[in-house]
């Protein structure tokens, strides 16, 4: 004999089972699974408020980097806000749409940048919201293999010569000289900054870890005009600020980047990252 017995628990509808005799399972019982996963999704689907409370959760508890935290949570809400929805509600064919028509034909992002969005989707649905979701149906570009494009020397000239912010130019040449990504360069501490053994501490790189690299004695020169000229300061010590004095962001850093790209007549192919590749002959 069965004996279901439903009890709400943490959010979801808890199943005791007590059975007093061997069988096979009857049909009643399959059918109140049934009432049961729909009245979990019924009643405990969340907000979007509350996916973007947990995200924040989820996040740190995988050790994401602060930049990366942000850059997630700003693709979340532009997700939401372009469905205008609950995300519970949200279709795989409107997540399609959303990639390949939204993202790629109208707003004519890059295949990296869709890829992006794609992988804060899979988060969003797979970690937050703990709930399936058919990656065969939301397939991610394909990596092209294709030589990296370097600045010659002349345009590498051209480009800082058109930098009319001394900020802005001093965290280009520290990505140039140092070999910083940009989420690195916006995130430097003024105690990272090691003039006597000419080495940069970088803190929360790729994959989280910590490394040296190397100080040019221009970067250093450049570094100290910057400190002279912008006195930053802040409660946890970063080196670049904006006029609030608030850290730099990584999408702000790029909008600079190609502002004075586009200033030097340089081809648009380059992007920030391309500093890092150094320069061609």
């Amino acid at each position: 004999m069965w004996h279901d017995n439903w009890e709400p628990c943490e959010g979801r509808l808890s199943r005791t089972v007590l059975r007093e005799a061997q069988g096979e399972v009857p049909w009643a019982y399959l059918l109140n699974l049934k009432v049961a996963n729909i009245l979990n999704r019924r009643f405990f689907d969340m907000t979007n408020e509350q996916i973007i409370s947990k995200m924040k959760e989820d996040m740190k508890m995988r050790g994401f980097s602060h930049w990366t935290e942000e850059s997630y949570l700003l693709k979340a809400k532009d997700i939401m806000k372009y469905f205008k929805k609950p995300m519970e509600e949200v279709e795989i064919e409107e997540l399609r749409n959303f990639l390949l028509k939204h993202l790629r034909e109208e707003r004519k992002l890059s295949e990296r940048s869709v890829n992006y969005y794609n992988s804060v989707i899979r988060f969003i649905y797979e970690v937050t919201m703990d709930k399936l979701i058919n990656k065969k149906q939301l397939p991610m570009y394909r990596k092209r293999r294709k030589m990296k494009d370097v600045l010659t020397k002349e345009e590498l000239s051209t480009f800082f010569n058109a930098c009319e912010n001394y900020m802005y130019k001093t965290i280009f040449m520290m990505i140039y000289g140092s070999g910083l990504r940009v989420s690195e360069a916006v995130n430097l501490k003024i105690e990272d900054i090691d003039s006597r053994k000419m080495r940069i501490f970088v803190r929360g790189g790729k994959g989280g870890k910590d490394r040296y690299t190397v100080l040019p004695q221009t970067s250093v020169e450049m570094l100290r005009k910057y400190y002279k000229m912008y006195k930053p300061k802040h409660p946890e010590g970063y080196l670049f600020l904006n006029r609030e004095g608030n850290p730099l962001t990584i999408e702000r850093t790029r909008v600079f980047f190609r502002r004075y790209r586009k200033k030097a007549k340089i081809d648009d192919k380059f992007v920030i990252h391309s500093l890092r590749h150094r320069i061609c002959n």
